[in-house]
């Protein structure tokens, strides 16, 4: 199988140095390409710098948060947990989270209570968030860039 989608590569990259030790490119390459994804290292390189990953004890890991953590909590689960996020339709958000997190970052989102969310569906690594309109979604937009600098 060909894949060449990169949110779901990186997706698939966190969810495999999460569950392996990978401590090189050609690890990772292997790891991917046994998942059926077509890479290069120079590809899983360029992948690596752009999830910003680092090694602990000789294995990929996320990066802990460099910056001061918020005194929201909330926030700063949402801060740590996306990954990316985009309007769609008039009215709904997509966010993406790594593998087993969007739960987490959408009860996060429930307690922020922010008054143009409607509510969220949030399943492994992807959420559903309803804005009252569009002018409610370019807000929430404009707060989640706010937080999340990766955008």
């Amino acid at each position: 199988m060909i894949r060449g989608d990169r949110r779901q590569r990186h997706l698939k990259i966190l969810e495999l140095i999460a569950t392996h030790a990978i401590g090189t490119q050609e690890e990772l390459a292997d790891a991917l390409a046994r998942e059926g994804w077509t890479v290069t290292q120079s590809s899983v390189s360029r992948d690596i710098a752009a999830l910003k990953l680092v090694k602990l004890a000789g294995v990929y890991t996320r990066p802990s948060v460099t910056r001061a953590p918020r005194r929201d909590a909330d926030e700063q689960r949402i801060v740590e947990g996306v990954l990316s996020f985009s309007p769609a339709g008039d009215s709904l958000i997509v966010l993406h989270t790594p593998p087993g997190e969007a739960n987490r970052v959408g009860v996060a989102l429930d307690r922020l209570a922010w008054a143009e969310v409607l509510g969220n569906i949030s399943g492994d690594d992807t959420i559903f968030v309803a804005t009252t309109d569009r002018t409610a979604q370019r807000r929430v937009v404009r707060r989640l860039s706010g937080l999340v600098d990766h955008h």
